[in-house]
């Protein structure tokens, strides 16, 4: 911190002591020297839970992570530089953390570790890149994470974001709230198969997320280009608990083979308005509710819930050329699953509280979020 922002901090708070009003300063904007690792993590370890630090609009090759640290919620602007290498995030419980406007050009390029009393943290506004099969983003410990308005892109089998949970069964035991804010929302995102090319297309199951270990994903109002929403649960495996699927849109190109627009293959959750265009005629892709597991119930299975009690999962409104199969007589529709609307359901304010400035209602409970403070201040 140099000297003159100092200075501006102590006069802000002896003023504002002085008139007996709660103590706030500025954020600090600290502008990182360069754009090499050890300027950018440098201007991070100056900085304080609430200031800036941008990047001088450059190009790099880092080598290591930044990290920014679980101590200070700050935002990380990459001003469009391109960088080859990685931000690791962990999360603060009082202040949110930001990564924003960067181009991203190599795998596992954003991390984020939290938990479920964290402050949400934000990915937006970037392009990111992986190439061949790569996996771009990973969350973990079930924190809220909001990832909004980024350009994503892999080749063949990518799994572009990786939602871990828990990393074990303990999310299972834990109650979901329907529409609640505790979720990583993933939203107004672009997802692109850059392997889907020639004639015919091949789709070869990328997706655009995997969901595992109790994770809770709500994935909406994003458009997919030869790629699949898949929640994983294979045999034997801890499998993703909660999702919410809804107004997405799913690109299929001419001479294309995509055969799921959804791979659900474990927990609860419900699907919704999303839509198919593009190629019309190409193909008859599906909305699949699976199970690899023997034996009813399968513990994580489509339909389970908190310790592994029925929670049936809705799917309805969606375009008639989304078929909806299920591969198993373990996954049963009017008892695992109802194609109608889930009773009392009521989405999370869309767009995101973090996108729009606004005060966020949960679902079902029709309870409200607080309000998110001013991004400029700071409490002493």
């Amino acid at each position: 911190m140099n000297t003159s922002t100092l200075k501006i901090r102590r006069l802000a708070f002896l003023l504002l002591g002085t008139v007996g009003v709660t103590n706030y300063s500025e954020a600090a904007a600290i502008n990182a020297s360069g754009c090499s690792q050890s300027d950018v993590q440098s201007a991070i370890d100056r900085a304080a839970s609430g200031d800036t630090v941008s990047l001088p609009s450059c190009s790099a090759d880092w080598g290591s992570k930044v990290s920014i640290p679980g101590s200070k919620g700050i935002t990380l602007d990459g001003k469009g530089s391109t960088i080859t290498g990685a931000v690791d995030v962990t999360q603060n419980d009082a202040t949110s953390t930001r990564v924003t406007n960067f181009n991203f050009t190599s795998p596992k390029s954003v991390y984020f570790h939290g938990s479920p009393s964290s402050a949400t943290a934000r990915l937006d506004h970037s392009k990111i890149s992986g190439g061949g099969t790569a996996i771009l983003i990973e969350v973990e410990g079930n924190a809220p994470v909001l990832i909004d308005h980024n350009e994503l892109s892999g080749g063949g089998a990518s799994e572009m974001i990786h939602n871990y949970g828990t990393w074990n069964e303990s999310g299972w035991n834990d109650d979901v709230t329907p529409g609640g804010p505790t979720m990583v929302f993933i939203e107004d995102n672009t997802f692109t198969n850059t392997g889907a090319s020639g004639s015919p297309a091949y789709f070869w199951g990328t997706s655009a997320v995997q969901s595992y270990y109790s994770a809770r994903t709500v994935f909406r109002h994003n458009t997919l280009n030869m790629t699949q929403v898949d929640q994983h649960g294979t045999a034997g495996m801890v499998g993703a608990r909660w999702w919410e699927i809804y107004e997405n849109t799913f690109n299929v190109v001419e001479n294309g083979n995509q055969s799921n627009y959804m791979a659900i293959r474990a927990g609860s959750g419900v699907i919704f308005n999303n839509h198919k265009t593009g190629a019309q005629n190409q193909g008859a892709g599906a909305i699949e509710l699976v199970e690899e597991d023997s034996g009813y119930p399968a513990s994580y299975q489509i339909g389970r819930g908190k310790n592994q009690s029925l929670d049936p999962a809705y799917v309805w409104g969606n375009d008639p050329s989304m078929r909806v199969g299920s591969n198993s007589s373990n996954v049963q529709d009017s008892r695992d699953f109802y194609q109608s609307a889930k009773p009392n359901y009521k989405p999370y304010t869309y767009p995101h509280p973090m996108i729009s400035g606004t005060t966020g209602s949960t679902g079902s409970t029709g309870s409200t979020g607080s309000i998110l403070p001013p991004s400029n201040l700071r409490a002493y």
